[in-house]
């Protein structure tokens, strides 16, 4: 529970920050970079091949050159430089992983499989197709061409740095360092994370809903995206529109998660009680309105090394709201940076709005000509229209129609797919 520590925010000042001026953007993720600044995430040594997901806390090198030695990239028939002739005396054929014999000598060739290590003093490895062999004696179609040869430590240097620390591991990243050596690797422990659904309207599953209630997406879908990001999930719950449940739900929460995201409850109508809770927690209050559509009522909290988010109640929201604020904060404690890709990119139709005073994220996919074009959404509880989308383009503060073929930002949050 975080006391020592948080800052003293009265209920008083917690309820004049839902009706405070929206901020831009850039000043929340400026709010969240200053207030994690200082974390210093705990580590620990793990197998490589247990490590993806995590996030390095020290750069790694090579313990090995790359190729280890020097070694053919085709099938074909090793030759000494200088030794360009009509046919060659074959002395002996080595497989990939095997050591050869016999020493090259002028006239002479050694048939070596892709991956094989060539003999001692080769120049070049002409490829099977141009060549035929009977009785131990090779005769060449054609000369010329590449050697077809990987030369030692052409791709990697012993000591070569591979990756910096704040890497975060995928599959690619784990086989690169497997492929040079390295074992163990010190990471970033996971961020422990728990997860509140708010709302006396939201049921779990379809025999309890009755007249006037919904299905809990929220909650899996939090959970789903925690996991997919390495999170560790402490905790889902529900909890109804009442400022003590869920106040002493946050509080239940935070002593076992480093943070807590809550969905719901964050607007400014009677029954929203989430910035109230965050008061009678300790937490400090950093900000509540955030000039971005769909999500402005984000809101975020910290207190005693511990981090609180409360996510807008329509899951499109959620969903962008988390992808923004909450993985950067998640990179920050985990001492990585927290920056989204986006691309320039052109539009393929025309697009227009009425109200201008936030930066929007619009759902969009990308075409076969690299341009994006809009899905059909009709708001931010629409969430099936992201099944159809590759991610969002945005549309400036001001800025109330934006016309086919100009160029805007995309941000790829879904797996791009046909």
């Amino acid at each position: 529970m975080p006391t020592a520590g948080s800052p003293h925010i009265t209920t008083k000042e917690h309820l004049m920050r839902k009706f405070e001026p929206m901020i831009p953007r850039e000043e929340a993720f400026g709010i969240l970079d200053e207030t994690l600044a200082d974390i210093n995430p705990p580590g620990e040594m793990i197998p490589v091949r247990d490590a993806i997901g995590r996030v390095l806390l020290s750069d790694q090198v090579s313990r090995l050159d790359l190729p280890p030695f020097d070694k053919s990239a085709m099938d074909g028939y090793a030759v000494l430089a200088d030794d360009e002739r009509d046919e060659y005396h074959l002395l002996e054929t080595v497989a990939a992983g095997e050591v050869g014999k016999r020493q090259l000598i002028p006239g002479s060739a050694v048939k070596v499989m892709t991956g094989a290590a060539v003999p001692a003093g080769t120049a070049r490895v002409i490829i099977v197709e141009h060549a035929e062999e009977h009785s131990n004696i090779v005769k060449i179609h054609k000369h010329g061409g590449p050697p077809n040869i990987c030369w030692k430590a052409e791709d990697v240097r012993h000591g070569d740095t591979i990756l910096a620390a704040g890497t975060t591991l995928g599959a690619l990243e784990v086989a690169n360092l497997i492929a040079c050596g390295v074992t163990d690797v010190e990471v970033a422990h996971r961020v422990r994370v728990a997860i509140i659904s708010t709302g006396g309207e939201i049921v779990d599953t379809p025999d309890l809903l009755t007249w006037g209630k919904i299905m809990n997406c929220n909650g899996p879908l939090l959970v789903g995206l925690a996991r997919e990001f390495g999170l560790d999930v402490v905790s889902e719950e529900i909890v109804s529109d009442d400022r003590e449940a869920i106040a002493g739900a946050i509080r239940s929460a935070l002593e076992g998660a480093d943070m807590v995201v809550l969905s719901g409850g964050v607007s400014a109508g009677d029954f929203d009680f989430v910035i109230e809770a965050l008061a009678d927690v300790g937490l400090g209050l950093h900000f509540s309105r955030v000039a971005i559509k769909p999500g402005k009522p984000t809101t975020y909290a910290s207190g005693g090394g511990k981090v609180v988010f409360g996510l807008p109640g329509n899951p499109v929201s959620a969903y962008l709201m988390f992808h923004l604020f909450v993985l950067r904060a998640v990179a920050l404690m985990m001492g990585t940076t927290g920056q989204m890709r986006e691309f320039s990119l052109r539009l393929a139709a025309d697009f227009k709005r009425r109200k201008t005073e936030r930066l929007e994220y619009v759902p969009c996919r990308l075409s076969q000509g690299g341009s994006v074009e809009p899905v059909e959404y009709h708001g931010s509880a629409h969430l099936t229209a992201l099944t159809d989308a590759d991610g969002f383009f945005t549309v400036p503060v001001g800025v109330a129609e934006i016309g086919a073929g100009d160029e805007v930002t995309f941000t790829p949050l879904a797996r791009c797919r046909q």
